[in-house]
């Protein structure tokens, strides 16, 4: 693993985290809505997560290409939107498609991550899972789907930073990704 992709891998991910954390909280229930610190957050992070995909492209990281930019980047920046639009609330069942077609999207990545490491596996099961919530709550006006969707999504967010945390500490454990040293460590066995 070359030190490019540990930053695209940890910056990408630690952006879902604090973007995943902040938009879940208030489905949680925590709070009745996002805040200023929230939505100042929410662009920038949807900036670098642009970035983050292109850099993970061109590091031939296409897993995390397709989560960072393709997904990520626009959903984040696309919810930024709906939550801060001066035109006043979409309609709930509008919303719920919105979820929806974002969850669609996260599960067949999830898919296609069931071999990338069981970090990405779960952060994404749980993002396709979190959107899901979020639809049905918002189609069916259910208060319980969308809170059971902000605490999944918390959880997901926990998983991203470790995935964030994963990429830099294997990266300093002799410089490579662990799953490279213990197969290594097989092969001399």
């Amino acid at each position: 693993m070359n030190n490019k992709a540990v930053i695209t891998s940890t910056v990408g991910y630690m952006c879902l985290a604090l973007t995943g954390w902040m938009l879940s909280m208030p489905n949680a229930g925590w709070f009745d809505k996002l805040y200023g610190h929230g939505f100042a957050m929410m662009l920038a992070m949807a900036f670098v997560l642009g970035v983050m995909g292109i850099l993970a492209f061109l590091n031939e990281r296409t897993l995390d290409a397709v989560i960072f930019f393709g997904g990520a980047g626009l959903f984040w920046s696309g919810h930024v939107y709906l939550v801060s639009s001066a035109s006043g609330a979409d309609p709930a069942h509008y919303s719920g498609w919105y979820f929806f077609i974002w969850a669609v999207y996260f599960c067949y990545v999830w898919f296609g991550s069931l071999r990338a490491g069981v970090e990405r596996m779960l952060f994404l099961l749980g993002l396709w899972l979190t959107l899901l919530a979020l639809a049905i709550g918002e189609w069916g006006g259910l208060r319980f789907f969308t809170v059971l969707g902000g605490y999944i999504g918390l959880a997901t967010s926990i998983l991203a930073a470790i995935a964030s945390a994963i990429a830099v500490i294997t990266h300093g454990f002799r410089g490579t990704d662990i799953r490279e040293v213990k197969a290594t460590t097989k092969v001399a066995a």
